[in-house]
């Protein structure tokens, strides 16, 4: 029966004369079989999943390094990696091993399992030597000749044959004198054999002939092999054909310092003229412009219409900037769709605006491909010798400062080098490490801080809204305002919102524990976080491992988190909805499409952003706006909570209104864990 099909497999594994066991990516052992558990000396009956054991139980430090920075990272991106590691068992003793690991994917391309099939070794060294010595000898490009002590030929590999084009047949107990060709008269062999005798070998250039008749140059390196009592046994020839070498000698410049897509120069290339261009500016007294150009839709043409059209996207750019430069100018592509541009001035010109400018506008033009018209969105950022930098590390630094700054304005655009830019660049940059640094870190540099949310018409407590705060050693209090747009803009955000999440998690642990029931915790998920493939599994699992109820839970998204595929979003925030978790639209009022979410998304709190209500008490705008919203709440049966109350007066005018629920600093600003909880854990 096909049913049984998985047992007949667990017996099979079980059988196996290898170590198999499969681990998961923090490499947890999931599954070990008999073989691997008697080899490394773990009992039959140990239960992994009550005693755990991971990969680093098994390596040394040296091994266990091999294994993260090498094994598991090409076995992530070509599936299988296979090589000789060297286990250690429970008891330390070494087990060398020739394993091969296999990555495990899932329908989204994730890596969820690696499978490790390892045997012990059984060859001794004697032999392995001797098979490696076959190998080399036959793998070798090199061609080699082994002759006995009369110089007749023993033999030959076969980089020997594709070389002279000789079969070994033809040369097997001659000499290599019918190599020789007529270059080369008896005293230069008489002089070659007698280094030999004297030094032990000779190498040098020597121009020989092919089976064909062709002449041509080798390097020859002949060596004399003794045996126990001294006495030559043997010759040994290595050589190359020099002619090959040197006829792809220009091949060899233009792969080193030319890229092969574009025809164009590479970070080579840039290497070998940024320094004399700088000097002959130094010289003369003269300026130099370094463009950062980023061509713009890459990323977009690359996932609509796939890799090849976006390579034909990236010549058509090179072709047109191409017809731009002069002579004196040096054109480069380091990546992508990344160009550098070396542009020598005048001494007096500040900048050649001229030509920056045609040049942004030979990339803005449409491109047509796989009958898509492609509307390119350029960036151009600009730095000049010696204004911006006096060496090639700092001008690069200032032109890519420069075209970071062209990107932020979401259109194509040239941004010249200015230092106030590039100091609030470096400043995100620092943030963005040392937030990174932070989410790794036990020390408490971040922390959550819980601002209450209280019924208009008692002012008691009707839920919390969990913020991150983050202190840091040398900043100071960061504002979320800086880090949090930072982490939108990378995966960091990812990493923030599950931080937060376990956070969470573990205060309302600890509080079920000292007896205390909160009321209703609200908590931020970003739009990125959201589209997320395992983000509804990841959320439940990590609520159920902490065994708490979706119930006590509201998460709050913006508009934002829609955009993109809002029928996917919704159907997400159903499963969470149906899973007993509330859902919070945010930030209501500040989209374009709001009442569409409204009619469309499983809601059950929309709270308006404090903008709308900045100005309640003077702007009858503002109040007619909140009087409809108010209505429209209440006959879509949703809890509205307005933010931003700082005055006695905006929350008089709420309270006559009949609003729910609000939040803001006239209540409480936001507080540590421990001290919120003790504020409402006295009024229980």
């Amino acid at each position: 029966m096909l049913t049984d099909l998985p047992r007949v497999h667990f017996d099979l594994v079980e059988q196996l004369d290898s170590f198999v066991s499969t681990v998961n990516p923090d490499l947890r052992l999931l599954t070990l079989n008999r073989f691997g558990r008697r080899l490394c000396r773990i009992a039959d009956d140990h239960d992994l999943q009550q005693d755990p054991l991971y990969v680093h139980h098994f390596h040394d430090s040296e091994s266990l390094q091999f294994l993260q920075n090498v094994v598991f990272p090409y076995a992530r991106a070509h599936q299988c990696w296979q090589g000789q590691l060297l286990f250690r068992d429970r008891q330390g003793q070494a087990i060398p091993t020739q394993i091969k690991v296999l990555a495990h994917h899932n329908a989204e391309g994730k890596v969820i399992h690696f499978t490790g099939i390892a045997q012990t070794q059984s060859h001794d060294a004697t032999q392995l030597l001797d098979e490696l010595t076959e190998r080399i000898f036959q793998d070798a490009i090199e061609g080699i000749i082994l002759t006995d002590s009369k110089a007749r030929i023993l033999r030959v590999n076969p980089a020997f044959t594709t070389i002279t084009g000789y079969q070994a047949d033809d040369v097997l107990g001659k000499t290599p004198a019918l190599l020789r060709s007529a270059h080369h008269d008896a005293d230069f062999y008489q002089q070659m054999w007698q280094t030999i005798a004297l030094q032990g070998s000779w190498q040098g250039e020597i121009w020989n002939r092919k089976k064909d008749r062709t002449v041509y140059q080798q390097w020859l390196k002949i060596s004399r092999i003794e045996d126990n009592q001294g006495q030559v046994s043997h010759y040994l020839a290595v050589f190359q054909d020099l002619s090959i070498i040197r006829s792809k000698d220009r091949q060899i410049h233009q792969l080193v310092n030319f890229d092969r897509l574009t025809r164009l120069g590479n970070r080579e290339l840039l290497v070998s003229r940024f320094p004399p261009a700088l000097a002959q500016c130094q010289r003369q007294h003269a300026r130099l412009l370094v463009c950062w150009i980023d061509g713009g839709q890459l990323g977009d043409v690359n996932q609509r219409l796939g890799l090849t059209h976006g390579d034909r996207f990236i010549q058509l750019q090179a072709e047109r900037l191409q017809q731009l430069i002069g002579p004196e100018d040096t054109l480069v592509r380091i990546y992508a769709d990344d160009y550098i541009l070396l542009h020598p001035l005048p001494a007096k010109t500040r900048h050649d605006t001229k030509l920056i400018g045609r040049l942004l506008e030979a990339l803005k033009q449409p491109v047509e491909l796989a009958a898509q018209v492609i509307l390119p969105c350029p960036f151009i950022g600009v730095a000049c010798y010696p204004d911006d930098g006096q060496s090639e590390e700092e001008l690069l630094h200032a032109a890519e400062l420069a075209m970071f700054a062209a990107k932020e304005k979401k259109q194509a655009k040239v941004q010249f080098y200015n230092a106030k830019a590039g100091a609030d660049y470096h400043r995100k940059a620092v943030l963005r490490q040392k937030l990174s640094t932070a989410l790794l870190s036990t020390e408490p540099a971040l922390q959550l801080h819980f601002q209450p949310r209280v019924w208009l018409q008692d002012g008691s407590t009707a839920a919390a809204e969990a913020l991150i705060r983050w202190q840091d050693e040398e900043l100071g209090m960061i504002s979320p305002a800086d880090f949090i747009p930072i982490a939108e803009q990378s995966h960091l955000i990812v990493e923030l919102d599950r931080w937060v999440l376990r956070q969470l998690c573990r205060h309302l642990s600890r509080w079920h524990q000292q007896q205390l029931t909160p009321p209703l915790i609200s908590f931020n998920v970003s739009a990125r976080h959201l589209s997320e493939a395992d983000f509804t599994d990841w959320l439940l699992h990590c609520l159920a491992e902490h065994q708490i109820p979706p119930s006590a839970l509201e998460m709050e998204i913006t508009e934002s988190a829609l955009i993109d595929n809002e029928a996917k979003a919704i159907s997400k925030l159903q499963l969470l909805k149906d899973a007993g978790l509330r859902i919070a639209l945010d930030d209501f009022g500040t989209g374009y499409s709001s009442l569409s979410y409204l009619k469309n998304m499983p809601l059950d709190t929309v709270k308006i952003d404090r903008s709308v209500v900045c100005d309640l008490s003077t702007n009858p705008k503002a109040l007619c706006i909140i009087k409809s919203i108010h209505l429209l709440a209440c006959e879509l049966k949703l809890t509205l909570t307005i933010e931003g109350i700082e005055n006695l007066q905006q929350h008089q005018i709420l309270a006559e209104l009949g609003c729910q629920q609000a939040q803001g600093y006239w209540y409480a600003k936001p507080l540590p864990a421990e001290q919120w909880a003790r504020q409402w854990g006295s009024r229980l």
